[in-house]
């Protein structure tokens, strides 16, 4: 490998992953060596890096890792400068550099060295994080199914370092493969977001019991479910409409496509759409309902309309039996 690496990019995930495996190839050659970590920014950061760089006693070997190196100050650049033009045998250097102008200068003077440059793009939210999650896993022989990737993120959100984190807790609790969708709702009872997605699912499949369950379980649990449950089922409502406009004709990619959801999602909305499409009057009635109870769960809509915890309570679950319903009552 080279002796010198250049991490460049805006995600923190792919960043860290770059170090850690430039750290593994350079111990795999020299066997164990000091890592000594260096921010740019900091005012002492020119000597710290020049006396890592030093020989050492025993001519035992470095890692010196030089973080965030567009912020150089005039020392840092010599040094690093200095190592380029006159390489230490016993050193590796590792340096990030979140892209942009600023620094480019001496990115340029590291690539002409002969640096490894690992490319670390900020993900983009949506398919290409779930794409990179289903890596992680592939890389560490487990799988998760599609559905139960889908729960995660609609959990933990778009922070790709809590995903990953996320991934590896149910790598450790998890024996069997694929993961599924009921072992991630498992994996996470404590996280509002998942009971309120199972509780949207129940409620747009007009599983009126299930969706009762499922809410009353997760308040048994001691969950804040009422500001999460409304967002999910406004979220799962979207998807169906998104869906239906696109039409039944559509191929599931190209239906994808269109609505903004995973390919395998729309055989689900498709789904869901049926149980409603006959019964357009009550969806729309669903609407309203959902939006009352938006303002209900985020403390009322109007001077005096603030409701207790309880009170919120049984608003949803009214909410959710009512909307998910079959007959009208």
């Amino acid at each position: 490998m080279s002796r010198i690496t250049l991490a460049m990019g805006g995600e923190p995930v792919l960043i860290d992953r770059a170090v850690d495996r430039a750290v593994a190839q350079a111990r795999a050659e020299v066997g164990p060596a000091v890592r000594v970590s260096v921010n740019a920014s900091d005012a002492d950061a020119g000597t710290a890096i020049r006396e890592a760089m030093a020989p050492t006693l025993f001519g035992d070997a470095t890692i010196l890792i030089v973080k965030g190196i567009e912020d150089s100050n005039e020392s840092v650049d010599a040094a690093l400068r200095a190592y380029v033009q006159e390489p230490v045998d016993t050193c590796y250097l590792i340096a990030t550099h979140p892209g942009g102008v600023k620094g480019k200068a001496l990115v340029e003077v590291l690539r002409g060295a002969g640096a490894q440059v690992v490319d670390c793009p900020v993900l983009k939210r949506g398919r290409a994080t779930a794409d990179f999650l289903q890596a992680q896993l592939r890389e560490q022989r487990r799988s998760m199914t599609p559905e139960a990737l889908e729960i995660v993120m609609n959990a933990i959100g778009q922070d790709v370092r809590l995903l990953v984190a996320a991934i590896e807790q149910c790598i450790r609790d998890i024996e069997h493969d694929p993961i599924t969708a009921d072992d991630v709702r498992v994996a996470f009872a404590g996280v509002a977001e998942v009971s309120g997605f199972a509780i949207a699912d129940a409620v747009w499949e007009r599983r009126g019991a299930d969706a009762l369950r499922s809410l009353r379980w997760s308040m048994a649990g001691g969950e804040q479910v009422g500001v999460p449950t409304v967002m999910a089922l406004a979220s799962g409502l979207r998807s169906i409409v998104r869906v239906a406009a696109v039409g039944p004709g559509a191929s599931e990619v190209d239906a994808a496509k269109e609505a903004g959801v995973p390919p395998w999602k729309v055989k689900v909305l498709r789904r869901q759409w049926s149980a409603w499409s006959g019964d357009q009057r009550r969806l729309a009635q669903a609407v309203v309902a959902l939006a009352e109870a938006d303002g209900a769960v985020k403390g009322g809509v109007g001077e005096g309309t603030s409701l207790d915890n309880q009170q919120k309570l049984l608003a949803l679950e009214r909410l959710v039996l009512r909307t998910a319903a079959r007959r009208s009552g």
